[in-house]
């Protein structure tokens, strides 16, 4: 075996396991290939120059943005509001209106970890207020973070759909209704386990969800105070999918928008919050379009070696259909989910693993919202899981409480993940609609 190809097997996974940082792991099994190939180096250059040039990437700081802008302002109280006057009354109802409120904060922010920190930070003290376990309220709401990254506008999808070669509106499209279900399943588990493992606070969970007004009023006057945050995603997403504008000019309208919420409507953001609401954005656009440079570079040189091709041959022998190589990649993601990065796992894996299904026949849409479900369920795996550690630092506990509390609901993400990768349609079906 030449020094390339050890360089190309194993440089990657020893670096990372050594504690070398993504960026830097790329940068030099990239580098290094590109030396031993006998390539000029300004090859390497061109190649991240080129990877940070793409057009679709500016609507990731865009979106970060606008989540970052409205996370301050208060919008997500009022959203809050409206779910508690529907759901707030069934058993379990905090933890209800917890996950349909991340499922609606994810269509604003587009961000796993910022979604349970922001509806999290709320939810959780008033789960610990009604007597629910803080093992109890900070599963929900990690588990509610998740859809962030399903529902769009999703970052993930938007890199995902850069390195796949498809369209970004129609992988956008293609996550609604997965993430509208992934959405109804979490929040029917969340009833569940408060209705057989939380029964001391349902009591007091009903008390403080409930008043005296009727709830025509409650719900009117939620509705009303909340319009401004319901009216972004129909804003956003609404012009995206009836072709009015492209997710680049989506995000800029979004940051637009919540500029004029946070600024104008509400009266609730200081030049502190903004200045912060930037320099979040600039510290997290900024590692990621680092990253995605020098994932291109990489991506590359495995082509140049036709490393996915050869993988495609390997792979052949022990998947002799599709079904069974999809399986075999979602065993594949979770384990490797539980380790890297969800930028890092698509980055690094996307230009390995699209070639080969693609040689299978499998639509790279559908492979994609595969793929943003096994990072999503990566969100609640240790040792590594984000959202765990938001949750846990949200709700003072130990994460193994967490951890424990956690595993219906993970039960419920590998039933849904089983369901998207043998049904097509799931994922398909409104692109084929739409277009």
């Amino acid at each position: 075996m030449s020094m390339l190809n050890l360089l190309l097997i194993f440089g990657l996974p020893v670096l990372l396991l050594i504690g070398v940082p993504i960026y830097a792991a790329l940068g030099v099994v990239g580098l290094g290939a590109v030396y031993l190939q006998g390539t000029p180096i300004l090859f390497s250059a061109q190649s991240v120059l080129n990877g940070v040039d793409n057009f679709p990437l500016l609507a990731i700081p865009a979106f970060v943005l606008a989540g970052k802008i409205l996370e301050k302002s208060g919008v997500v109280q009022d959203l809050l509001k409206v779910f508690q006057v529907t759901l707030g009354n069934l058993p379990g109802g905090l933890g209800v209106v917890t996950i349909v409120t991340c499922m609606f904060f994810a269509a604003i922010s587009g961000s796993g970890p910022g979604t349970v920190a922001a509806v999290g930070g709320l939810m959780i003290p008033a789960m610990l207020r009604a007597g629910y376990s803080p093992g109890y309220a900070g599963a929900v709401s990690a588990s509610g973070g998740t859809l962030g990254v399903l529902i769009p506008p999703s970052n993930p999808m938007i890199v995902y759909a850069i390195i796949a070669n498809v369209s970004v509106s129609k992988l956008f499209i293609a996550g609604a209704l997965p993430g509208l279900l992934f959405g109804i399943g979490l929040a029917f588990t969340a009833y569940l386990t408060a209705r057989f493992r939380e029964k001391e606070a349902l009591k007091i969970g009903r008390e403080m969800t409930g008043s005296g007004v009727p709830m025509s009023r409650q719900l009117g006057r939620a509705l009303w105070g909340a319009k401004w945050g319901l009216m972004m995603p129909i804003i956003v997403l609404g012009g995206i999918y009836s072709g009015l504008f492209t997710p680049v000019e989506a995000s800029i309208i979004a940051v637009l928008y919540s500029l004029f919420v946070a600024v104008i409507v509400y009266r609730g953001l200081s030049i502190k919050s903004l200045g912060e609401a930037y320099s979040e954005t600039h510290l997290l656009s900024g590692a990621l379009m680092l990253i995605v440079g020098v994932s291109t570079l990489f991506a590359r040189v495995i082509t140049l070696e036709q490393v996915p091709q050869q993988l495609a041959e390997l792979i052949q022998v022990i998947a002799p259909n599709a079904l069974i190589l999809l399986l075999l990649i979602n065993l594949l993601l979770l384990f490797l989910g539980a380790f890297l990065e969800t930028m890092a796992a698509i980055i690094i894996l996307s230009p390995i693993l699209v070639p080969i299904v693609k040689a299978y026949g499998i639509d790279p849409i559908h492979f994609g919202i595969i793929l943003i479900i096994n990072v999503q369920i990566a969100f609640l795996t240790p040792p590594l899981g984000v959202n765990l550690f938001v949750a846990a630092n949200v709700a003072k506990t130990p994460v193994e409480k967490i951890v424990r509390a956690i595993l219906p609901f993970l039960l419920v993400l590998l039933i849904m993940l089983a369901v998207a990768t043998l049904v097509p349609g799931l994922s398909l079906w409104l692109p084929e609609l739409l277009s």
